[in-house]
């Protein structure tokens, strides 16, 4: 499937309206270095699988919270991959809108990039997460994938037109088939991990709850689909994009890996996590539908979840 779309489209920035054919550094391939980016990351998400394979590593664990369950490779891949046959099968019934459509090209370099480094920031400061200062690592991500980002857009924007980069949903019923193969495969299915048996109490677990879902589930879809995906598709197309945000996604998961065992670590979260990004990309880039990438990573973290299904 193409990420380019030659018709014209019409995007609505703040109160102006402009109407501009999609950038042609929207196709799949844009020159040899979107080309030879797109084959090192896909060689990237193939060695980790290989190298846990191969050294026996056939169970992951998807979460740095004591008393995780590990979840299976096949369980780790499976479930997002149908996800994505089902997107590529399931059109949008409406063509979703291009955001960013005709805004200049270096404004968006700067913001991209920009956005970038804050994600590279942030994989930098995760471990504290293990370090003794977790009650830290909130306010350093809200830091890093909201306050930056937005005072980034604005310097950038100087006195141009504000641009939207998550355009209101105009396809919900297309996304559904693939966010229900997910939930079965990755929630009801055999493939489920049990639930963790190191729960804490009601009211701590209630506070916890709200705070991923804030912090996690909502805050991380913006930066990493939202706002960044949306820019380097932009800029260098559609899978260049997904695998870039993808493999950035994984390593903001860096509390994850231990100094024991870091080539470990880094093979995990990007059989994870990263695969788990490339779900979450593609159903981004196919439908532009914020509420059903944020609803599936609600779905991951909500602890409630697997206590309904009784797990």
């Amino acid at each position: 499937m193409r990420g380019g779309h030659p018709a014209t489209a019409s995007a609505t920035i703040g109160t102006v309206t402009t109407s501009a054919p999609r950038p042609t550094s929207t196709g799949p391939f844009t020159g040899p270095f979107t080309g030879l980016f797109t084959g090192l990351a896909m060689a990237a998400f193939a060695a980790a699988y290989a190298g846990l394979i191969v050294t026996g590593h056939t169970a992951v664990t998807a979460s740095a919270d004591p008393g995780a369950s590990p979840l299976s490779l096949w369980g780790a891949a499976l479930p997002p991959l149908a996800a994505m046959a089902l997107a590529r099968l399931v059109p949008p019934r409406r063509e979703p809108p291009a955001p960013l459509a005709g805004l200049p090209r270096d404004r968006l370099l700067r913001e991209a990039w920009a956005l970038v480094a804050a994600a590279l920031a942030f994989a930098c400061a995760a471990p504290i997460a293990r370090g003794g200062l977790e009650l830290l690592y909130p306010p350093v991500k809200v830091l890093l994938l909201l306050v930056v980002p937005l005072v980034v857009f604005r310097v950038s924007r100087g006195d141009g037109p504000r641009a939207r980069a998550i355009p209101a949903p105009v396809t919900w019923l297309a996304p559904l088939p693939a966010v229900v193969a997910w939930f079965l495969l990755a929630q009801v299915s055999p493939l489920a991990p049990p639930l963790s048996q190191d729960l804490p109490d009601p009211v701590t677990l209630a506070v916890a709850s709200l705070v991923t879902l804030l912090t996690a589930s909502v805050l991380e879809e913006v930066f990493y689909r939202g706002w960044l995906q949306t820019r380097l598709e932009a800029l260098y197309g559609r899978w260049p994009a997904v695998l870039a945000s993808s493999l950035l996604f994984a390593f903001l998961h860096t509390s994850h890996i231990t100094p024991a065992a870091p080539a470990l670590g880094v093979a995990t979260i990007v059989a994870f996590q990263g695969v788990f990004g490339l779900m979450q990309g593609y159903l981004w880039a196919r439908y532009r539908n914020i509420w059903a990438v944020i609803l599936i990573h609600t779905l991951v973290n909500l602890v409630y979840v697997p206590i309904l299904l009784g797990r």
